[in-house]
């Protein structure tokens, strides 16, 4: 099988070197067939410290069956506490707004509205007692 080159030119073949292997004198140049991975090593520049955790020990006073039923009673009150304020102050502070609103005079709605705001700072000041009670607990059961 022959091929022709274009406008018939000669083909020019480089020079090529016979390499004798049977020599000892000379060794060949070969590339490995396996390339070995080389990680590079990068080291962190700054570490953070994992923030301190409170020690788990077992049988804590606050963790005992005794102190369970006092928080358990302690809840009890404070939330029996909240619901008797919203059953006394509730209707107060929702008479002194209908009386505000219905007020003939200046004077009366002043009234009103004053007895209305007093019945909603108790109920604020019973809010946040029961609010520091209950955050006195959760930080004894260890949940703050």
């Amino acid at each position: 099988m022959a091929f022709a080159l274009p406008y018939d030119t000669p083909m020019k073949m480089p020079y090529a070197r016979p390499v004798d292997l049977a020599s000892a004198d000379r060794r060949l140049a070969m590339a490995p067939a396996v390339a070995l991975w080389r990680p590079e090593i990068v080291l962190a520049t700054s570490i953070t410290a994992a923030p301190a955790r409170r020690a788990v020990a077992l049988a804590e006073p606050a963790s005992r069956p005794e102190a369970l039923v006092t928080q358990l009673d302690t809840t009890r009150s404070v939330l029996a506490t909240l619901a008797d304020a919203r059953r006394a102050l509730g209707p107060a502070a929702a008479e002194a707004h209908r009386r505000a609103e219905e007020a003939a005079s200046t004077p009366e709605r002043v009234s009103a509205t004053i007895a209305a705001y007093r019945a909603e700072a108790a109920l604020d000041d019973v809010l946040s007692g029961a609010w520091r009670r209950m955050s006195a607990l959760m930080e004894e059961r260890g949940l703050r």
